[in-house]
């Protein structure tokens, strides 16, 4: 039985459109176990020194894993196999990880020791407040993560080469259990050092879970080693663009939690909890497309297949637009009944209820954003230029620090920062300062894919010309989706403090429902072109309905490389 299990995930899965419906199902049951971890920490510790304590510990793991883990990304390291025959990969693979294994253990290392005077640096007020030495154990406990997680990028490399996406799709949900595990099993046993080896456990089920069929291929029969010298050079050379854009992402991210570590005590509980939130949309459709799509892009790209390459990245944007656009208007509208039915338990107070909502509505508003900048790089990864998404991510960097420190400096006016808490709805609420840093985050976002395509338009051509209706019909029904989920909360009344957790979910159903109406129906009046595919597929797998002969569908879910790799 565990053996015909084992051979059913390792199965490959062919089409893009398979491909896609799986990775956006796991990434849905991904989200939806991380939405029960939070929730249970919320439940345990609210939004207070303790969650601060735990994800400031992730900021220097973080960092170096974001380093390491970029250099065997999977967005470098699947062309380079795709270039290589049978035994030229597993000699390839054998170089890659020993190389990774030696710096990963030197630079955790080095962290290990230093992460007194770091943490002490970047958290002065958790220092001050006597909680140095319990960051300084979490973190340090948690720099195993990036080496077993780094491992598991080189996996999860030869995983999707061979497109295995079942098997790949399980690595964060274990990740997830273990971490949940840490909380309810380790955390009574160890206390916060429990945390921390349950995030160790997670990244060692993330990394177990793909291992038996890398090896069942033939890879690792032998000892790692240093069979290729000069192909770990070049893979180094063609990834540090790479690196150095997602550490740049990673340096602005760990800028906006040592800025939140300034403010008021669960501050940084807050932004990370309203980003995690966000995260859960963002996963099931930015990044389900733009995983989905890179063997593709790659694929038509190593076969010279320009203007394939073209159609595939923008039927993919299309479809991040059809799907984030109406769930921005949506999760603006909801964003209270959405943080009250996911965390408000045991801790997490009305206050923490109302700042989180916030956050997370700050944040969503860069959504379709943040999906086009996730296809858009891959698609340059694809095509080998990763000197242009680090362009862009350094500008975006500096410019959301700046604007961080800025806007939180502006918002210690009093006119100021009452206009902003009167248009948040947060009167009377404490920490609302912590608005700075969502704004922030997603104007500089939004500001980026605008620069990030129109560059992608005068390199490659044709993206506009193909998503322009798209964007506009996106746009109207989010407009509709949001005005009918609204006009529903104003005939069902407002959430109190006496509002029980049955009563929020129904009427936040209830608007999310006619919302979804609304847009479907507005989608339909406008012949938009996503939700006529959307239908048609749904038809045809549940109810096997056949497509007509002479409306041949070409979406991005549908679109499958030329040629199995």
């Amino acid at each position: 039985m565990m053996r015909e299990t084992l051979r059913f995930l390792a199965s490959p899965v062919r089409s893009l459109s398979s491909a896609v419906y799986v990775l956006a199902a796991s990434a849905l049951l991904s989200s939806f176990l991380a939405l029960g971890r939070d929730r249970l920490f919320a439940h345990t510790f609210g939004a207070g020194t303790e969650l601060d304590i735990y994800y400031a510990a992730f900021r220097i793991p973080d960092l170096i894993f974001v380093a390491l883990g970029s250099l065997v990304s999977v967005y470098i390291l699947i062309p380079e196999l795709f270039r290589r025959t049978g035994q030229e990969q597993k000699e390839y693979v054998d170089t890659i990880v020993a190389g990774f294994s030696i710096l990963a253990v030197a630079l955790s290392v080095g962290a290990f020791f230093l992460a007194p005077q770091i943490l002490e640096v970047f958290f002065p007020q958790l220092a001050l407040a006597g909680h140095l030495p319990t960051l300084i154990t979490l973190s340090r406990i948690i720099l195993l993560q990036p080496i077993l997680l780094g491992l598991s990028n080189i996996l999860a490399s030869i995983t999707q080469a061979k497109e295995r996406y079942l098997l790949y799709s399980l690595s964060p949900i274990l990740y997830n259990l273990g971490i949940i595990t840490g909380l309810l099993v380790f955390y009574p046993w160890l206390g916060m050092s429990g945390l921390a080896w349950g995030v160790v456990l997670g990244a060692a089920f993330h990394v177990g879970v793909q291992l038996p069929s890398v090896v069942g291929d033939g890879f690792f029969r032998s000892w790692p080693r240093l069979r290729e010298p000069w192909a770990l050079f070049e893979t180094a050379a063609i990834s540090v663009p790479r690196a150095l854009a997602l550490s740049m992402n990673q340096v602005a991210f760990t800028s906006l939690t040592i800025l939140a570590g300034t403010l008021s005590a669960g501050s940084i509980a807050v932004f990370m909890l309203g980003f995690n939130l966000m995260s859960v949309p963002l996963s099931v459709i930015g990044a389900s497309y733009s995983v989905a799509a890179f063997p593709t892009l790659a694929s038509a790209l190593s076969g010279g297949r320009v203007s394939e390459f073209i159609e595939h990245v923008s039927a993919a944007a299309r479809y991040v637009l059809f799907w984030s656009i109406p769930t921005i208007a949506l999760i603006v509208v909801l964003r209270a009944h959405i943080v009250r039915v996911v965390l408000g338990s045991g801790a997490f107070d009305w206050t923490d209820t109302r700042l989180t909502a916030a956050v997370f509505a700050l944040l969503s508003i860069s959504l379709a954003a943040q999906g086009l900048a996730l296809l858009l790089a891959r698609a340059y990864y694809a095509a080998g230029r990763t000197f242009v998404p680090f362009s862009v991510a350094i500008g975006s960097c500096a410019a959301t620090i700046i604007l961080a420190i800025t806007l939180t400096d502006l918002l210690r006016d009093e006119r100021v920062i009452t206009f902003v808490t009167n248009v948040m709805r947060l009167e009377d609420v404490p920490g609302s300062s912590i608005l700075a840093l969502p704004l922030s985050y997603s104007f500089v976002s939004i500001a980026a894919i605008f620069a990030l395509a129109f560059h992608f338009e005068r390199r490659f051509g044709g993206l506009f010309s193909r998503i322009g209706s798209s964007l506009w019909q996106s746009i109207v029904a989010a407009t509709g989706a949001g005005a009918a989920a609204y006009a529903i909360l104003v005939v069902l009344g407002p959430l109190t403090l006496s509002s029980t957790l049955l009563s929020v979910f129904l009427r936040g159903l209830a608007g999310g429902v006619v919302g979804i109406a609304a847009a479907a129906l507005v989608y339909r009046l406008l012949g938009n072109r996503e939700y006529a595919e959307v239908i048609s597929g749904i038809r045809e797998k549940f109810w096997r309905t056949e497509l007509p002969a002479r409306q041949p569908l070409a979406s991005a879910e549908e679109i499958g490389p030329s040629s199995p790799q």
